[in-house]
């Protein structure tokens, strides 16, 4: 019997993935040591203690193989207090969700995987929400969902924002160094990094419909729109700092926000204080807070208004068909003059929701 479970187990740990240095070597060797042959007359206890140490070597794999498939919070012993997480709801219509809360990095897709309560500065979904491309530590990560890491590139300080392109090809990311800002392009394979700005905003870059362009804020507050295929810039005048930028879904239209007004195609089409911008059902689209609440005006061309709705809470992101905004106690999809509301995740009064990313 005890040969038999032996060979099983050697099976076993040569299939599985090696686990953190040190991490389960005790239990290991507890185990081979229970294995030996002992004494005809305590075959009853020594059963018992194959059965333990066999179970005992199993949790040890099972924690290796989490821990190099990038699940979180994987210890034996006494259970550690840790940070609250989100278990997220997926929007009707979406490919996939991802929120950063409090630091921590939950992903939800239609395909069933989830990511949840890893560390992160900052996070964006690829087209269709295939990869996950997010800040860890000192380095740009791409995963699956799932959390399987697919690459890492050391990006010289942390990723304060990222955007991933239309065509997926390309990722444009921010990171700090210092006092210094500067956004980068990569392949969407982890290769090709290009220093684009030394000197920028904290602000995510907005890709162009067609992938050959992006639009960032420089260090001086400007939108600045850089083409790839020329290596040329060109720069929108404002008369304040930009805080937000975004390209259409179709065309080459980009819609730029300041503190206190919108500015589309050139032309200011709002003044007030905004929350953000984007696109709302292929409509440019701006979060406006009033007195007593936010509403959401899109326009059609030359500026003409469209629509004009209250929402419940802060916008914190637009998708296409729905508002995503954040109250005291719940982020929410709301479903533009449709009124219907759907719950995407529970939070506290206390909780910051850095980002929310639907693909």
């Amino acid at each position: 019997m005890s040969t038999e479970l032996e060979r099983r187990l050697e099976g076993m740990l040569a299939e599985a993935p090696d686990p953190d240095a040190g991490a389960g070597e005790e239990a290991l060797v507890r185990a081979i040591s229970a294995l030996r042959p002992a004494a005809g007359g305590r075959r009853g206890l020594r059963a018992a203690v194959v059965v333990f140490a066999a179970i005992t070597v199993l949790l040890a794999i099972a924690a290796g193989s989490l821990a190099a498939a990038g699940a979180l919070h994987v210890s034996f012993g006494a259970k550690k207090q840790q940070p609250v997480t989100t278990q997220l709801a997926l929007p009707k219509g979406a490919h996939g969700i991802a929120a950063l809360v409090d630091g921590r990095l939950s992903v939800l897709t239609r395909g069933g995987f989830r990511l949840q309560g890893l560390a992160a500065t900052a996070a964006a979904l690829s087209p269709h929400a295939l990869y996950v491309a997010a800040g860890i530590g000192d380095s740009l990560v791409a995963m699956k969902p799932d959390g399987h890491q697919v690459w890492s590139h050391p990006a010289g300080g942390r990723v304060v924002a990222i955007a991933w392109a239309p065509d997926a090809l390309r990722i444009a990311y921010v990171a700090q160094r210092g006092n210094r800002l500067a956004l980068h392009v990569i392949w969407g394979t982890g290769a090709h990094d290009v220093t684009i700005d030394r000197s920028v905003r904290a602000v995510r870059p907005s890709w162009r419909a067609d992938s050959l362009a992006l639009a960032y804020v420089g260090a001086g507050g400007k939108a600045i729109v850089y083409d790839l295929e020329h290596e040329s810039r060109s720069i929108l005048r404002t008369a304040a700092p930009v805080t937000h930028l975004a390209f259409a879904p179709v065309g080459r239209t980009l819609l730029v926000a300041t503190p206190d007004s919108a500015i589309l195609a050139g032309q200011k089409v709002a003044a007030g204080r905004v929350e953000t911008i984007g696109w709302f059902s292929g409509r440019p689209a701006i979060a406006l807070a009033m007195p007593t609440t936010t509403r959401i005006r899109s326009f059609g061309s030359a500026g003409r208004s469209l629509d004009d709705f209250a929402v419940p809470g802060t916008v914190v992101a637009f998708a296409d068909g729905l508002v995503v905004t954040e109250t005291h106690d719940k982020v929410l999809a709301v479903w533009g003059r449709e009124k219907a509301v759907d719950s995407l995740l529970e939070v506290t009064p206390t909780t910051s929701v850095e980002d929310v990313a639907i693909g």
